[in-house]
């Protein structure tokens, strides 16, 4: 079995969390592997990292965390993230959703992207204890969409953007450049089955420069195997785009976290979204942080909303 223990993308990763946001992972998650919907998907478990400053949650509020990555990461991107939540003392079980990480798609699967919130709230439904969604980036809509099919509920989702690639002007500026976005669109629409059949590096989709403020970070996003370097099928970006969902009708609170200095996905774009969304719902501006909110004051702050959150389940 492929595990991020022997990966480079994983120990370079780690080395720049280190180095560059004076950020160490002292943690390793279990690795598993789980059969969801035809799809073997690897699954990070953070159970390990208790702190015992911090007095444990009671029973009743104990529960599971599921994170969920965006069009640009994988699992294991959100380590930073897992292991913060885990010190708090809940479990958090963070999945390579299909075509992305080291998980293994059905044979069967095109890149249609309906498979990840069916598989979300598979495995969410699976859990026999509460649970509570976190999405970043593009994740943070996929676990709404989840969270709409869920057999029971989540306690609450939680989103750092809500970036509606449905919308065709969120489409193309999310795009690498925005000539790009106007062609998939128009490809999409006219002839989808010549779309359907080419690939692109994410690298060349996906503005990934705009991951990090930092240099050495947005450097790893381009050019790592697992991110930048990986080939998708543009039937992915169309799928997304393609996918239609109630957004109203949120069965759960709902908590957006936003970055203030994200470039990819501005405050902006997400809260469009957001006031669409009928539900029990609060908007927090960090005060700093790029798309992917590691430094230091952003992690410290979302880690504080979050840790709100899961002390109030």
């Amino acid at each position: 079995m492929e595990s991020y223990r022997d990966h480079s993308s994983w120990h370079n990763y780690r080395a720049i969390l280190r180095s560059e946001f004076d950020l160490v992972i002292d943690c390793e998650p279990n690795e598993r592997w789980d059969e969801v919907l035809g799809h073997d998907i690897h699954i990070d478990e953070w159970t390990a990292c208790l702190d015992a400053s911090v007095a444990p949650p009671t029973p009743a509020s104990h529960g599971t965390v599921i994170l969920v990555h965006g069009g640009g990461g994988n699992g294991r991107v959100l380590a930073p993230f897992a292991q913060s939540i885990a010190k708090m003392g809940w479990r958090v079980l963070a999945p390579d959703l299909p075509g992305f990480g080291i998980t293994r798609p059905a044979s069967d699967w095109r890149g249609n992207y309906e498979a990840w919130p069916a598989v979300l709230a598979e495995l969410a439904d699976r859990q026999d204890k509460p649970v509570v969604l976190i999405g970043a980036s593009m994740g943070g809509l996929t676990a709404l969409y989840a969270a709409q099919v869920m057999r029971q509920p989540p306690l609450a989702v939680v989103a750092t953007t809500l970036l509606d690639l449905s919308d065709p002007g969120t489409f193309v500026r999310a795009a690498r450049w925005r000539v790009l976005g106007w062609l998939s669109l128009f490809s999409a629409r006219l002839m989808p089955w010549i779309m359907d059949r080419l690939s692109l590096p994410l690298n060349i989709a996906a503005p990934l420069e705009a991951m990090s403020a930092n240099e050495k970070m947005t450097e790893y996003f381009q050019t790592d195997a697992l991110l930048g370097a990986r080939w998708l099928p543009l039937r992915f970006w169309r799928t997304t785009h393609a996918f239609r969902f109630t957004l109203p009708d949120l069965p759960c609170p709902l908590v957006l976290v936003h970055p203030r200095a994200d470039e990819w996905t501005p405050p902006n774009e997400s809260l469009g979204t957001f006031e669409k969304i009928s539900s029990e719902k609060r908007f927090v501006l960090l005060p700093s942080g790029s798309h992917l909110p590691i430094e230091p004051g952003a992690l410290a702050a979302l880690m504080q909303e979050i840790g709100a959150v899961l002390g109030g389940s």
